[in-house]
């Protein structure tokens, strides 16, 4: 196994710190200490260095916060932006050395370019590759993901890879700095839960072997022709992750035969004469609908022959254009939230619906001008003040 070392010289130094600062400044840059840091990012980052090997993370009560998606409650810690979350950036730039590398091509939901776009497509590209053949689809939960890590297996998983002394310091403080589990809130959380769930992945592929095989975060899907077969997988995974992991499948798993087109009724040949049917009684003809189940995640639906919306988040972008239409004025942050609807609706099989519901009561023309015109008074005043700085 390949191992790193100088991650800690290569943190430290001005160029990377300073670029750690404007990606953590990013959306946050109306913050006064923000703008401080900003305005003088040599200084900044001199002082960053200098009080880092004695730098030792706050404590941070955690929050429950109610997701204004589906209404799911999640534990949350927030770090402080000044320098927190500045050296949380430091760390992550050289652990994305490590961790994209080694990332199996289909684990989404954390690099760039992996998203749920790209998950959804795949999983349809695989459902299209039977060519309508029977084939089965197994859903898997890592029961609390971040909640159930096992910190000393990661530290001890990261020490085997990274021989720096000094960069595993700085980011073994911030693992300890919460626990049970990693935190939910940090931009190292999602990253080192990858670089820890990665031997699974590989241990799926390589060892149980299904047809296909795709993880987003927590959430798996594997797809195989036999059904008995997908059963026994799915008792290898739940015990690997008990036995090497430390961690459990959420007990609402499923493995489902993938929607399929019913074939046409044929009546059954005369035994007196096999060339010609039995007329039978009559009876209603059935309606032709498509049998078993699509696979419903990630916000998409994906059926045999289509990829739509979950129903919820068709009903908020309805109910969203309904209010929008009652408003004189939308807000900047109602123009982006229908903006970011219409990218579901172009990348789905749902225009039918945007166009019964939602574009009679919404302008995005009128969306994107008001976007572009408030992102362009921002940079004005952005302008204005390094100017007189």
């Amino acid at each position: 196994m390949k191992s790193f070392n100088g991650l800690y010289e290569a943190m430290t130094e001005n160029e990377e710190i300073e670029a750690s600062i404007e990606e953590a400044a990013k959306r946050k840059k109306k913050r006064s200490a923000v703008k401080r840091a900003l305005a003088n990012k040599p200084a900044k980052a001199a002082e960053i260095k200098k009080n880092l090997p004695v730098w030792k993370p706050p404590y941070h009560p955690r929050k429950t916060r109610r997701e204004g998606s589906h209404k799911k409650e999640r534990t949350i810690e927030k770090p402080n932006w000044d320098c927190e979350q500045i050296v949380h950036h430091m760390l992550v730039r050289q652990l994305k050395k490590i961790i994209i590398p080694r990332t199996y091509r289909y684990a989404c939901g954390v690099l760039k370019g992996r998203g749920a776009l790209f998950a959804a497509r795949a999983l349809k590209r695989w459902a299209d590759s039977y060519h309508g053949k029977k084939f089965y689809v197994a859903e898997l939960d890592v029961k609390k993901n971040y909640d159930s890590i096992d910190l000393e297996l990661l530290k001890k998983m990261l020490s085997k890879t990274i021989r720096d002394k000094r960069f595993l310091s700085v980011l073994f403080r911030v693992i300890d700095n919460s626990g049970p589990g990693l935190p939910k809130g940090f931009y190292t959380s999602p990253w080192l839960a990858t670089f820890y769930i990665s031997s699974l992945d590989y241990y799926i592929v390589q060892q149980l072997k299904p047809d296909h095989y795709l993880r987003f975060v927590d959430n798996l899907y594997l797809f195989s022709t036999n059904k008995k077969e997908l059963h026994a997988m799915v008792d290898a995974v739940e015990e690997f992750l008990s036995e090497r992991l430390h961690m459990h499948l959420n007990e609402g798993w499923q493995v489902f035969r993938y929607e399929y087109e019913p074939k046409p009724f044929q009546r059954p040949p005369r035994r007196d004469d096999p060339s010609r049917y039995y007329a039978g009684p009559r009876r209603k003809p059935d309606k032709k609908r498509d049998r078993g189940r699509p696979i419903n995640a990630l916000g998409y639906v994906v059926h045999r022959n289509r990829i739509t919306m979950r129903k919820g988040i068709l009903e908020r972008a309805r109910a969203k254009a309904l209010r929008m239409a009652r408003l004189r004025r939308c807000r900047r942050i109602d123009a982006a939230t229908m903006l970011a609807y219409k990218g579901w609706f172009d990348h789905t099989n749902t225009y039918k619906y945007f166009q019964k519901y939602i574009k009679p009561n919404v302008s995005m023309r009128y969306c994107r001008r008001r976007i572009s015109v408030l992102a362009k008074r921002e940079r004005m005043e952005n302008d204005r003040l390094a100017y007189c700085a």
